[in-house]
């Protein structure tokens, strides 16, 4: 079957190969792929910043089309052969460790994960954890399956990394995927979002507004900090939301916020942030950090999808065969979502 495979450490060693197909194991369900969502995870691998064992099938989110189900699961009546699926990125966990008991799968310090520390979903078929399948609702299609997990991350630092924010004034710095997606969601759950960006997302800036956004900040034409002042009486934001992992970002963030207001890190950055210590005691700042997702995120993210309360479209995937993918990579660089699709 094909793949595209890391096959060696350091920068480029990608190449789309013939590979074994997966054996099906007890407790696991083998999966025809459809198409698969990459992100800036996946061109970090491809760059060489990733330290992982190699080679190493790339890619972990993910929809597709069950092939065979493994006899000993009987528990699961809804994975049949030709269900639609979206799978969770976790394919080894100890299911052992205080996190693991209590699904919080994404603490579990033997967790392998998928395109990363065992092989991924960027091939024509996977094999993964029964436990780590999810059954599409009717009404969403395997392209919305294959933006799941981006969609989880977002529920993740949203819904589960805090407190209620319905009624409250949140910003969310950065609009590429996982801030779209975490300005739909405190949308959904009843916040005043402000989306900012910068003049060259100013495309992004307009499908986010297109699809709802109440406020799309264009950071080097208008005057942030006046509009969350003017939306907040002068407080601040309740919560700020970091998803762009730029430079510089982290500092500028802390004084939008209101005394006691939450600063949540949800992107990966290449330079170290600064940030103002004085600044987050003497005006009691939450600094959280949040990092990817859980089972329930991806149920949330299903009902959220199912019921109408996300929109997808300003995400606006481009999407291309699998043998395209440096010109794939090379989009998601530029800041586009982008979809590979498997299936002919």
């Amino acid at each position: 079957m094909r793949a595209l495979v890391k096959y060696e450490t350091g920068p480029g060693h990608v190449e789309v190969r013939e590979v074994d197909p997966p054996a099906l194991s007890p407790g696991h369900v083998l999966i025809d792929i459809a198409h698969v969502a990459v992100c800036g995870t996946d061109r970090l691998a491809v760059e060489g910043s990733h330290d992982f064992g190699v080679a190493r099938t790339l890619g972990h989110e993910a929809s597709g089309v069950i092939a065979a189900v493994a006899d000993d699961i009987v528990d699961r009546p809804d994975l049949v052969v030709g269900a639609r699926v979206t799978v969770e990125t976790d394919a080894y966990l100890c299911m052992r460790c205080e996190y693991c008991r209590q699904e919080e799968f994404n603490r579990c310090p033997f967790r392998k994960g998928i395109g990363t520390t065992t092989d991924g979903a960027l091939a024509d078929q996977l094999v993964m954890p029964e436990r780590a399948v999810h059954v599409l609702p009717d009404g969403i299609d395997l392209v919305q399956g294959a933006l799941t997990e981006p969609l989880a991350i977002a529920v993740h630092a949203v819904v589960e990394q805090g407190p209620s924010l319905s009624g409250e004034v949140v910003v969310v710095i950065g609009p590429g995927a996982i801030g779209q997606l975490c300005a739909q969601v405190a949308r959904a759950v009843g916040a005043t979002v402000v989306l900012v960006g910068r003049t060259r997302h100013h495309e992004a800036l307009r499908r986010a507004e297109d699809a709802g956004i109440p406020h799309v900040v264009d950071s080097e034409t208008e005057d942030l900090d006046a509009v969350v002042k003017d939306l907040t009486g002068g407080y601040g934001a309740h919560t700020v939301f970091e998803c762009s992992g730029a430079p510089g970002v982290v500092e500028s963030s802390i004084p939008l916020l209101r005394r006691g207001g939450r600063l949540v890190l949800v992107a990966f950055f290449r330079e170290d942030p600064h940030i103002d210590i004085d600044a987050v005691i003497n005006r009691e700042i939450e600094v959280l950090g949040s990092r990817g997702k859980r089972p329930s995120s991806y149920r949330t993210a299903l009902r959220l999808m199912e019921s109408g309360q996300v929109d997808l479209t300003p995400l606006s995937p481009l999407h291309l065969p699998l043998e395209e993918w440096e010109e794939g990579l090379a989009e998601v660089a530029a800041g586009r979502k982008v979809i590979f699709d498997l299936r002919p």
